[in-house]
Parts: structure tokens; sequence; C-alpha cells
């Protein structure tokens, strides 16, 4: 064996010891964030059902199959001194998460196609696979991505996409901690189907690549407003957001876009972008930050406000935040059987 094949063979078990060493940090994050207290039995845990607007029971049947759109036309505004945590006080528990194959929800986005459902997926023990959750936590069934791949998706979104404003869906698989992925992402989009008549795998994925411009950066949170998807890293010192094109083919590799640097002391773990484009969220594992933005402002400008903190639910890992259509947002931990948070809006 010559020296240029001893590297290459040294280079592949080198490899596989940082993938396996991933699988096992990815599996023992849950396990080792039990400073929070938990509860014995689900009924303990279900201490409301407070239904949200716009949701619909989970047998109902839909009236259409439609990838349109049905976010707010109208965008909110504050009063003077106000802040977007100002709608936000109370947080309700409206059921528990049924399904047993949600074990590590990473990524959350509200239907647009079935108002009142959630979709979800596993962060690193699973698949390239969505799950479907009804208002009060029911199992509405779990569905594989046909044609992606999962090496470690963190996020996910759901949004319109071009100018037929249809509804997408969108995986992030933007997760790196050992930085072994050369700066280089994908992002998965597919036209949202009705969970409620969907047989068999969602087919018709698109993998936009995507690169950093600047280096390699570990990201757990993803959102998509105004034709482009933002991603935002994961760091203790700060939190990095950067631009691509929602729309795009498949064709190439982008290079995205860094739009602004901000100081959260915390690691950012979720977004969204409420359904009117008026609310940005972030999340980390204890914070809920929100910015406000205006008609005619862009995310970069919204971006240079303050944000304030609005209602967190106490989860045990909680990464998974999603606007509903009538403002309110969603949350749910990893591990099994997570408590379904949501924080109407208006007090």
């Amino acid at each position: 064996m010559n020296r240029r094949s001893l590297v290459v063979l040294v280079s592949i078990a080198a490899a596989a010891l940082i993938a396996a060493a991933y699988l096992l940090v990815a599996d023992a994050e849950t396990e080792t964030t039990a400073s929070t207290p938990t509860l014995d039995t689900a009924e303990d845990r279900l201490t409301s059902t407070v239904p949200y607007a716009a949701s619909a029971p989970a047998s109902a049947a839909p009236e259409a199959t439609t990838t349109t759109t049905t976010a707010a036309t109208t965008r909110i505004t504050l009063s003077p001194g106000s802040t977007a945590c100002d709608a936000y006080e109370t947080i309700t528990t409206t059921g528990i998460v049924a399904s047993p194959d949600i074990v590590e929800a990473s990524g959350m986005a509200a239907s647009r196609t079935r108002p009142g459902t959630l979709w979800a997926h596993n962060d690193s023990r699973d698949g390239a696979r969505v799950y479907a959750i009804g208002p009060d936590g029911s199992n509405l069934g779990g569905f594989d991505i046909a044609g992606a791949f999962a090496f470690d998706w963190e996020d996910m979104a759901a949004g319109t996409s071009g100018e037929a404003a249809t509804s997408s869906l969108y995986f992030g698989d933007i997760g790196d901690n050992f930085s072994i992925r050369g700066g280089r992402i994908t992002v998965y989009r597919v036209s949202e189907p009705d969970p409620a008549t969907l047989d068999g795998p969602i087919e018709g994925a698109a993998a936009l690549e995507f690169e950093y411009p600047d280096g390699v950066y570990n990201a757990e949170a993803l959102f998509v407003a105004d034709d482009s998807l933002y991603v935002v890293t994961k760091d203790d010192d700060e939190a990095r957001v950067y631009r691509g094109d929602a729309t795009r083919d498949e064709t190439g590799v982008e290079t995205l876009e860094f739009v602004v640097s901000l100081d959260l002391d915390a690691q950012v773990s979720g977004a969204d972008v409420s359904w009117d484009g008026a609310t940005i969220a972030l999340r980390g594992y204890r914070t809920v930050w929100l910015w406000h933005r205006s008609a005619g402002v862009s995310v970069a400008e919204a971006f240079t406000a303050e944000p304030c903190l609005a209602p967190s639910p106490e989860e045990v890992q909680g990464e998974s935040i999603a606007f509903l259509a009538d403002g309110a947002y969603a949350t749910i931990s990893e591990g099994r059987n997570p408590d379904l948070f949501v924080v109407p809006f208006g007090k």
C-alpha cells in the first residue's frame, strides 16, 4: 500500500469516527438537559386545552385540496411605545404530541393548506421524513420526502413561493456541529400537500445547495420571507443571519448573502416569521426574541432594532417555534410526547 492510499484510508476512517461521535452527541443532548423538572403523567402536563383560532378538528374533511396560502393580507402595526411582545402574555398547553416517532423535534412549521395542523421533523435520529400534528397534538401521520437526504436537519419553514403564491415547505439540512461540511448546506423545498389527503411519500423535492461566503458555521434556525430564505447560525458569541433565494431552481450552488450579526448572548435554536410578515421570531432554549417589521421594511432593517422578549414555555430542550394563522406561536421540545404549547396573540 503506497503512502497516498494510506492517507485516503485514514481520512475515511476519521470521517466515520466523526459521524459516529456526532450521532452519540445528538442522542445524548436530550438526556443531558434534565435541569427542567419533568412531570410523571400526560394528564398532569395538560394544564389547559385552549384551542387557537383557525384550527380545525383533526377528523374534519378539507373543503378543498390546494397549495394556496391563506396568510393575512393586513400587516400588524404597533402603536407608539409598544413592542411586538406586548401582544403575547399567556402560555397555554393545547395538547401533547402523540406520535411515537417524534422523539427529537428540531423544526416545526404551521400548515397553510390545513389550518390548525403543524408539520415537524426530527433532528438526527431519523431520515428525510416529516410528521403532521393536529392542533391537540394528535398524530396525523408521518411522510417520507422522496429524493431527499437528512444529514442534520435542524429547522423547517412554510412560506409562499414565487408569483403564484403557492405554499411550500422548506427543510434545512444546515447543522454542522463538528465543522465537517466545508461551509456547504442544503435546503429541500417541496410543494406543501394536504396531510389529510396524502397517501405515500411527498414527491417533487428540490435540493437547493448553498454555501457561506465567509466560513463554516453550525446553524439550527431557518425562516422564509419575501421569496428569500434566512439561515441563522448557532453560536455563543453571535448569531449571524444569511440570506438566499427561496425560489431558485436546483442548478448550481448559490453563495449566501451575509445580512447581519446579532448579539443575543444565547444560542439560537429555531426561527419563524408571522404569516403577515410583521413579526420575526428567534428562539433559544430558554428565550423567545421578537422583532417587528413594518410594511416596506426589509428583514435586514428590522434586525437593526433591539428585540423584545416574549413568553418562552418551560421546556426540556426547546428547538421548535412556528407562527399560526391568527398570530399565535406554537413550540414543542425535543423528547418523547412533549407538550404542545401555544402562546395566543392578544391579551
